[in-house]
């Protein structure tokens, strides 16, 4: 059997600052030791059910955060970027399902440090007619594969948004938000511990669902609109409105690759 996680770094336990997700910051160091600790419970909490293989994907900015001599030696980590399924990568149809570490809320909540995706990009993304997410983008994107969601970690607000989808997940709720830039956190240790007990828990029990989407259409808003001008060289988006565009090809993974090659054509705004 083999289990994959999805780490990201905003909803770890005791960061509250876009300086601890940032390579050049003094405290970025502090945080992804945080971050790798969290990814290493989880897989511990796999290998403790006789699970084979355990594979972590690295889910945040440049996606090399994980100090990976600090990893369970049986880990195997999807490290760097590009790649293909970004947040996801690993994922097939041989994967027995997926858990989420570290995740934060979608753009428009109450969470500490919430955005979606590309959040200098982004500011409002709607999967099948409801605003998603980054663990219903991808939980969406498992689902395409028959591969169940079992468990996620992160803040308050996003365990919140993960419940609206699957109302008994399993989880961790690592901080309670008090601001965009604050949060009444609990100690990383005990946080680390609950995260093992309750992997290992889901898996044996066989928690876990496969969750679609009402319909797999995205539509898009983002906070720039100079940063659409070059969307409008892909056939796929149907520009909406200045800052608006749907993609629509009716194939979810499609759409999933083609919302994120945007975003990064909408880092390439000449001026």
């Amino acid at each position: 059997m083999t289990y994959l996680f999805s780490v990201d770094i905003e909803g770890i336990a005791g960061v509250v600052s876009v300086k601890h997700g940032s390579m050049d910051s003094k405290e970025y160091d502090e945080a992804r030791e945080w971050m790798t600790k969290e990814a290493n419970s989880a897989a511990l909490g796999a290998f403790d059910t006789g699970v084979s293989k355990v594979f972590v994907t690295d889910g945040h900015g440049k996606m090399r955060n994980l100090k990976l001599d600090d990893l369970d030696e049986r880990i195997e980590v999807f490290y760097g970027r590009p790649k293909l399924l970004s947040q996801m990568e690993g994922l097939s149809r041989d994967i027995e399902g997926v858990g989420y570490i570290g995740y934060h809320s979608s753009s428009h909540s109450f969470g500490t440090l919430a955005h979606t995706y590309f959040g200098r990009v982004v500011d409002r993304l709607e999967i099948g007619g409801r605003e998603a997410s980054e663990f219903a983008m991808n939980s969406y994107l498992a689902g395409q594969y028959r591969v169940p969601v079992f468990f996620i970690s992160g803040d308050r607000e996003a365990v919140r948004e993960a419940q609206e989808l699957y109302p008994g997940i399993p989880h961790v709720i690592t901080k309670e938000p008090t601001g965009r830039y604050s949060a009444r956190c609990r100690h990383p240790s005990v946080v680390r511990k609950e995260i093992r007990e309750n992997v290992k828990e889901a898996i044996e029990r066989r928690r876990g669902k496969v969750l679609k989407p009402d319909n797999t259409k995205f539509n898009v808003r983002f906070k720039d609109a100079g940063k659409l001008d070059n969307l409008e060289l892909l056939p796929e988006v149907d520009r909406k409105g200045p800052k608006e565009f749907v993609i629509d090809t009716g194939d979810y993974e499609t759409n999933y690759k083609l919302f994120r090659a945007c975003t990064m054509l909408a880092t390439m705004v000449s001026q």
